[in-house]
């Protein structure tokens, strides 16, 4: 259906290409609309657009409108969009019933994630998007979908085969199941936590192993990457303070993978940051912390785009990379398209890429 911009809700999905003057789309069809695609549309002075009758979420875009079943549309990512849609609300029944004193079925998590990780390994297009695809209520519950399928990403990139990449899906999906075990409020407060609150949290990759000890489906290496997905190369991390090789690769994957979407996500008590300041905050922030070779597998994956890519920055410019630089991948080159300004982003510290747009 076309519904005029001003009227637009962010969880919307566009069933077509949103063109401006030139050859490539200001936002593709199938994107999740974030308010960051809004104010892009009234930048570009678009009138309206084509989306789903209902949003990314499964409600109707409208109570007034057309009560329709989802919508179903061509593509291959909008498959993977229905497929992670579903992942998500299982994973969500799975958590509430572990709250309820339920025993993991790991059958089910299987049924559900198994699909998705194939769908997600046969290209990586969703990986630019992920971050758009949850909101703020169902945050856990997304996340854990997002951290399977970024840390068995990167296991993929870095060679492991199929079996493995699998058992890291799995392991990133379970690492936060037991969250279920700590208070609801604790969870889902909007306010900084009390020290008591905190410490409670910090025990939930042990209840998760506990959860997990006696299912013969999960490699002992998993459940130790499950353990250990909160601990840090320099021993800051939680929940046993573990230090260099001591934490496992897998363990590591699934940190990196935790951090960022943790970080790109809305969440109840924060809001979401740009994939190419988070990446380059990581990086900076998290030095010593976590292992380089796996972060530059995401930073390699994520920031590296095309030159003639459309960009925004974080001032409101809209821009095109010119040169990607290949030891600061997230600091390309970009020339402003109002005056052809160069815009060297490795000398404007305060500037990053806050949008892609096509």
């Amino acid at each position: 259906m076309k519904v005029k911009v001003e009227e637009l809700k962010e969880g919307s999905v566009l069933l077509k290409d949103v063109m401006g003057s030139t050859s490539s789309p200001i936002i593709p069809a199938n994107t999740v609309l974030t308010e960051e695609h809004l104010n892009v549309l009234r930048a570009f002075l678009i009138k309206e657009v084509e989306v789903g009758n209902r949003l990314n979420s499964g409600k109707p875009f409208e109570e007034m409108k057309t009560n329709t079943d989802t919508y179903k549309g061509n593509g291959e990512d909008l498959s993977f969009l229905e497929l992670y849609s579903s992942a998500v609300t299982q994973y969500k029944k799975e958590f509430q019933s572990w709250r309820s004193g339920s025993a993991i079925n790991i059958s089910k998590i299987r049924s559900f994630l198994i699909p998705l990780f194939k769908k997600s390994h046969e290209n990586k297009d969703w990986l630019q998007r992920i971050d758009q695809f949850s909101n703020k209520q169902d945050y856990l519950y997304h996340h854990a979908i997002a951290v399977s399928l970024i840390a068995s990403f990167i296991a993929k990139e870095m060679g492991y085969d199929n079996g493995q990449c699998l058992q890291i899906a799995m392991a990133g999906c379970l690492a936060d199941c037991g969250m279920s075990k700590i208070d609801e409020g604790t969870i889902i407060s909007t306010r900084s936590l009390r020290d008591h609150e905190w410490n409670e949290i910090k025990k939930h990759p042990i209840y998760s192993y506990q959860m997990l000890k006696d299912i013969s489906l999960l490699k002992p290496e998993s459940k130790l990457a499950i353990v250990q997905h909160h601990e840090r190369l320099d021993g800051t991390g939680y929940p046993l303070g573990e230090s260099g090789a001591k934490i496992q690769m897998q363990s590591q994957m699934i940190a990196i993978a935790d951090i960022y979407h943790a970080m790109t996500a809305n969440r109840l008590y924060m809001n979401k940051r740009s994939p190419f300041k988070t990446l380059q905050m990581m990086k900076e922030d998290q030095f010593g912390k976590l292992h380089i070779s796996i972060l530059q597998v995401l930073i390699s994956a994520i920031a590296e785009l095309p030159v003639g890519t459309n960009v925004i920055l974080s001032d409101g410019r809209v821009g095109e990379i010119i040169f990607n630089k290949p030891n600061a991948k997230t600091r390309p080159l970009i020339k402003i398209k109002e005056n052809n300004e160069m815009v060297d982003l490795e000398k404007h510290r305060q500037l990053y890429v806050q949008q892609v747009m096509n």
